[in-house]
C-alpha cells in the first residue's frame, strides 16, 4: 500500500504547489489543508498540536500480514538465504494516517527461530502488549503460529519496524513505518523512506559466535552497504538505488539507518539538507550539508532540486572511527537524477571532503530543538549505571556487556516479565532483567537515568514506550557536582548516542505502563547483553491494561505454543 500522493487529495481536495508561504497558528481554524503551501496543517489538527497528548481519530483501521520466512535475495548482486518480511528485503512499508488504527498479523514460517516484531519508536500509550519486545512483553512467535499486534499511530512522522529475536533482524526482517501528519517546513514531494544500512554476507547468527566476537567484543567486518536494499559489491554485480528529483521542487526524504552497528554521514552532493524530524519529534527546522545518523535513529529532510539538471550520488558513508569497519566504506551510493530516463554514473562532484569528516558522533543536540516545548520537572527516582564488557561466567567467560543487573541482559525469552507479572502481581520480578522497577511510584514521576562507559566505543541507546529526554552529554566520567542538566525544552528523541568514553543523562516521564526495554541499538552490544528491563507504574495497571484488551489471553496462548516447540528458552 503507498499513497503518498493521495494524502492531500484525502485532507484538502485540491493541492498547489505555489511558492512557500510563512507558516501561522491554524489551530486558530477549524480546518486546515496540508498541502505544498502549508505542510503545517492536518484538517482539524496541525504541527502546533502535542502528540503526547493530543491525536486525531479516523476510524481507519490499517491491517497487514506479515509472512516471516527464509528468501534467497541477492541485494549487492551477491546471493544470500535471508529471513525477510513477506520475501522481501525490506520489508513491506506500514504506512498510516496521523491517528489511524494499526493492525499488524505476524505469522513464523521459519523452522529454528521464533519471531516477534516491534515498532520502533512507537509510544503505545496503554498499549504495552503491542511493543512486540521477546522477554518484556511476550514469548517468541513459535514457527507455524501467528500473533496480532494492534495499535494507534499517536505520533506522525518516520520510523521502522523490526524483529526482537536475537539477531534477527540483522538478517532481514525490519521495514519502514511512515505515519503521514505535518511537518515544520514546507515540501513538494515526498520521496519516502530511504533505508541505510551495514550489511553482511554471512549469517548474524554465525558472525555472533566468531571468535573475535565472543572473546575479544570486536565487531565483525561488514562487506558493504545498502541503501533501500540495493548496492554494488567489490567485485561484480548488484544496482545503485535511484531517486528522481523535480527541478525546482522540495523533496522530502526519510532517513532510516537499520543496521547493526555503524553511525553513517548521509549527504547528496551539491545539495543541502533541511532537518525537519528527529525519530519521531518535529523540530525547528536546520540547514546542513550532511547528517549523523546512528543505528536506529530516523530523520525527515527536506531537499530542493536546485541544481544543474544531471545525476548526483547520494552517499551513506561509515564512521569506522567507531571502531567498525566496512570493505566499501566510500561506495555506499545511491543514485539521484534529475532526468530519470538517464542511465549514466554521477562524476565525482562531492563538494565535501567526507574523508576529513569522520567523526563518531550524534547531532549536536544544540540543533535537535524540538517545535512543541516541554520542561523536565525534578526527578523522582535517580539511577546509574555504568556500561562494562566483562567475562560472564554463564557463558564460558566470553566476554559480555553488564548494565545494571548482577549479569548481562539474556532475555528469558519463555518467560517474559509481564507473564511474571500475572502468575503473581505482587512478587519481585527477575533481578537481572530489572534493574528499574518503578511499580510502587505513586502518579506520575520523572525519572533521570545516567548511563556512562569508559570504553571506546558508541552506543545507541533506544527506550521503548518513551521519547528520551536528553538532560546532558559529555566526555569522561559524570560528576553531578559539575553536570548542568538541560531540563528547559530538551532535545528529546527515542534513540541517542551515548558517546565514546563519555556519559549520558536521560529523563522520562512515568506515564506509561508496561514493561519496557532500554538498551544499545548495536546488534552486537544487545546480544551480548547490553540493556535493561524498565517497569512502570503500579502492577494493577499493567495488568488492566492487557485483561482490557484481552491481551493477556492473547500472551498465556503465545507462550504456550513457544514453550511446546521445544526451542532455546534463552539467548
Amino acid at each position: 500500500m503507498r499513497f503518498y500522493n493521495s494524502l492531500v487529495v484525502l485532507l484538502a481536495g485540491v493541492t498547489s504547489l505555489a511558492t512557500a508561504t510563512p507558516f501561522v497558528d491554524w489551530k486558530k481554524r477549524a480546518s486546515c489543508a496540508n498541502t505544498a503551501t502549508s505542510r503545517n496543517c492536518w484538517g482539524n489538527y496541525s504541527i502546533s498540536d502535542d502528540v503526547t497528548y493530543t491525536w486525531p481519530t479516523t476510524g481507519v483501521t490499517r491491517s497487514y500480514t506479515f509472512n516471516i520466512q527464509y528468501t534467497t535475495l541477492a541485494p549487492d548482486g551477491v546471493s544470500k538465504q535471508m529471513m525477510t518480511v513477506n520475501g522481501q528485503y525490506p520489508g513491506p512499508t506500514i504506512e498510516a494516517n496521523w491517528g489511524d488504527d494499526i493492525s499488524v498479523q505476524v505469522c513464523n514460517q521459519l523452522t529454528l527461530n521464533g519471531t516477534g516484531i516491534h515498532f520502533h519508536g512507537i509510544r503505545h500509550l496503554n498499549t504495552n502488549y503491542a511493543d512486540g519486545a521477546t522477554a518484556q512483553t511476550e514469548c517468541s512467535i513459535a514457527p507455524g503460529d501467528c500473533h496480532t499486534y494492534n495499535w494507534k499511530a499517536t505520533q506522525h512522522g518516520t520510523s521502522w519496524y523490526h524483529s526482537h529475536y536475537s539477531l534477527q533482524y540483522a538478517d532481514g526482517v525490519l521495514g519502514p513505518i511512515v505515519i503521514h501528519g505535518p511537518h515544520t517546513a514546507n515540501w513538494d514531494i515526498d520521496l519516502g523512506p530511504l533505508v541505510i544500512t551495514d550489511y553482511y554476507h554471512e549469517s548474524a547468527f554465525a558472525l555472533a559466535g566468531t571468535a573475535t566476537t565472543q572473546t575479544l567484543g570486536i565487531p565483525p567486518v561488514a562487506v558493504s552497504g545498502l541503501i533501500n536494499g540495493k548496492n554494488t559489491n567489490l567485485t561484480t554485480g548488484g544496482s545503485r538505488y535511484q531517486m528522481t528529483f523535480t527541478k525546482g521542487k522540495k523533496h522530502l526524504i526519510r532517513l532510516i539507518n537499520t543496521g547493526s552497528e555503524v553511525i553513517f554521514r548521509f549527504a547528496i552532493d551539491k545539495h543541502t539538507l533541511t532537518v525537519v524530524a528527529v525519530d519521531l519529534v518535529p523540530i525547528n527546522p536546520y540547514v546542513t550539508d550532511t547528517i549523523l545518523i546512528a543505528v536506529g535513529q530516523r530523520y525527515d529532510v527536506i531537499v530542493e532540486a536546485d541544481q544543474d539538471i544531471g545525476n548526483y550520488w547520494a552517499r551513506g558513508v561509515p564512521m569506522m572511527s567507531c571502531f567498525a569497519v566496512n570493505l566499501m566504506a566510500f561506495d555506499i551510493r545511491a543514485v539521484v537524477r534529475y532526468d530519470a530516463s538517464s542511465t549514466a554514473d554521477p562524476t565525482v562532484n562531492q563538494s565535501i571532503p567526507y574523508v576529513m569528516l569522520d567523526v563518531c558522533q550524534d547531532e549536536s543536540l544544540s540543533n535537535l530543538v524540538p517545535y512543541i516545548s516541554h520542561s523536565v520537572g525534578p526527578s523522582a527516582v535517580s539511577k546509574d549505571f555504568n556500561a562494562v564488557l566483562l567475562p560472564s561466567s554463564n557463558d564460558n567467560y566470553y566476554l559480555r556487556w553488564q548494565v545494571g543487573g548482577s549479569q548481562p541482559y539474556r532475555p528469558l525469552k519463555s518467560n517474559p516479565v509481564i507473564k511474571q507479572i500475572f502468575a503473581n502481581s505482587t512478587a519481585n520480578i527477575t533481578t537481572d532483567l530489572i534493574p528499574i522497577d518503578l511499580t510502587s511510584l505513586q502518579g506520575t514521576n520523572w525519572v533521570y537515568i545516567v548511563v556512562e562507559s569508559l570504553l571506546p566505543l558508541p552506543h545507541p541507546l533506544h527506550l521503548h514506550g518513551h521519547d528520551n529526554y536528553v538532560l546532558a552529554r559529555g566526555a569522561g566520567p559524570f560528576l553531578a557536582n559539575v553536570t548542568t542538566l538541560q531540563l528547559a525544552n530538551p532535545p528529546r528523541r527515542d534513540t541517542v548516542n551515548l558517546p565514546q568514553t563519555g556519559f549520558i543523562v536521560l529523563g522520562f516521564k512515568t506515564d506509561n505502563p508496561g514493561s519496557w526495554l532500554l538498551h544499545c541499538h548495536i546488534q552486537w552490544h544487545l546480544h551480548d547483553g547490553f540493556a535493561m528491563s524498565i517497569v512502570e507504574r503500579p502492577k494493577s495497571e499493567i495488568k488492566a491494561a492487557y485483561t482490557k484488551a484481552g491481551e493477556d489471553t492473547e500472551m498465556q496462548r503465545v507462550c504456550k505454543n513457544w514453550a511446546a516447540s521445544g526451542l532455546d528458552s534463552r539467548g
